[in-house]
């Protein structure tokens, strides 16, 4: 059997084999049924030419790794454009990169991973243990891209680098201005069901580009199967991101390491990808229409609060109603994103803030369309923080686009409403 396999280790107490590709032949190997469930093995996936593609999913792809349930695979990641946004790199590289091939997005991604025993209807687990990322990211805006296209990236595009501290877990925005590190994956995929090369930008059923930001250490995805082995990528590595994404870009990096244990539920059929954290189970809902996005959300966490609770759907939606707590994930990859964030200790749902206090810059917006409500609430934010910090509005616009949180209010007939708030504690002396 040839065999692409680039190198392989034992260290004590556990197996760790370092593997680039295995054959395709070898990743349809399923262990009979009633075997004993062989012992938990450690893999690495370099990030190299042999083990990323730029931009593309395709079910056809040849798995670069195959692993049973339960075993746990450390990636390495590369930074957008098959590693070519680096620190160095101009913006009119970063729109040559993005606009040279019609149909490819600007992911690198890792993969795919060949999950034995995973078939369509199953539904595969993605436990993030440890995240790792380089020590610089980037942000950019370029034409036709971002919430708000005409107001800069089609006036002004620009692409920025920052200096990761990950020892403080921070990094410095500009001279003053210090902001948290979270980092999460922006894309992890499961291949779709059918067939052919699509672009890694629009998330949807299958996972994708999801720009998820609770997908932090410790977190759990969860994707249905579409093909045989499922097919595991993953990529768009992020040092941070607010809720909204609104400049296109959040703090773009790459991942030393992204380590997960992936495993796999049988016949557990599921229609949109879930998540776990340690306090919520969180349901998503995404459509090119943002309206549509918050409909699939509410019929998806009306089902999870359904499941988890064993309640029937009356009182499911009463509860989801009374823990409402529903952030807007991205609205720049064409397909926008909104989820929900199931409570798994019962309690009271957030309050939203209307007016600034001593901790928050605060805006909303409200109107019958949710993208305008949300628009209104972000450029809301932009003018208003400018202002107040005497930063200018490209600044702001980046800024917004790392931190600022941005949640839908409980839903009522007519208008739907958006909140979003910035910390001020970003500034410090």
């Amino acid at each position: 059997m040839r065999n692409r396999l680039i190198m392989c280790t034992l260290l004590a107490i556990t197996n760790v084999a370092f593997a680039a590709t295995n054959l395709p032949d070898q990743a349809k190997m399923v262990a009979p049924a009633n075997t004993p469930k062989p012992k938990a093995t450690k893999y690495m996936i370099p990030a190299n030419p042999n083990t990323t593609q730029w931009g593309v999913f395709d079910n056809a792809q040849a798995p670069v790794l195959n692993i049973n349930p339960g075993d746990t695979v450390v990636f390495e990641t590369a930074a957008a454009a098959n590693n070519q946004v680096v620190p160095g790199a101009t913006i009119a590289e970063v729109i040559h990169y993005n606009t040279a091939v019609e149909g490819r997005g600007p992911h690198t991604l890792t993969g795919p991973v060949y999950v034995n025993g995973a078939e369509p209807g199953d539904t595969i687990s993605i436990h993030i243990n440890k995240i790792v990322p380089r020590p610089y990211a980037s942000n950019d805006t370029t034409p036709n891209k971002g919430l708000f296209p005409e107001l800069f990236g089609n006036i002004h595009p620009y692409v920025k680098y920052y200096y990761l501290d990950l020892q403080k877990n921070q990094m410095q925005f500009a001279p003053g201005i210090i902001v948290p590190l979270a980092p999460f994956p922006g894309v992890v995929a499961v291949a779709r069901s059918e067939p052919g090369k699509y672009s890694s930008g629009p998330p949807g059923t299958f996972g994708g580009n999801m720009d998820l930001r609770e997908l932090t250490e410790g977190s759990t995805l969860y994707l249905p199967v579409f093909v045989k082995g499922a097919l595991v990528w993953t990529g768009d590595s992020h040092a941070g991101q607010g809720n909204g994404e609104i400049d296109l870009t959040a703090i773009e990096t790459a991942f030393a390491e992204f380590n997960v244990t992936i495993d796999l539920i049988k016949n557990k059929t599921i229609t949109w990808p879930r998540a776990e954290t340690k306090s919520d189970w969180i349901a998503v809902g995404y459509d090119e229409d943002l309206n549509k996005a918050f409909d699939i959300l509410k019929e998806e966490t009306t089902k999870l609060i359904m499941e988890k609770r064993q309640v029937g759907r009356n009182q499911a939606k009463r509860i989801m109603m009374e823990t409402w707590n529903c952030p807007i994930s991205e609205v720049v990859n064409v397909v926008q994103g909104v989820y929900c964030m199931v409570p798994k200790q019962m309690g009271t749902r957030p309050t939203l803030l209307k007016e600034d206090n001593a901790q928050y810059f605060v805006t909303t917006g409200k109107d019958t369309d949710l993208e305008k409500a949300m628009k209104t609430a972000s450029l809301a934010m932009i003018d208003k923080v400018s202002k107040a910090k005497s930063l200018s509005r490209d600044d702001t616009y980046t800024l917004a686009s790392f931190t600022m949180d941005c949640r839908i209010a409980p839903p009522l007939a007519g208008e739907k409403e958006v909140h979003c708030t910035l910390p001020k504690n970003l500034w410090v002396q």
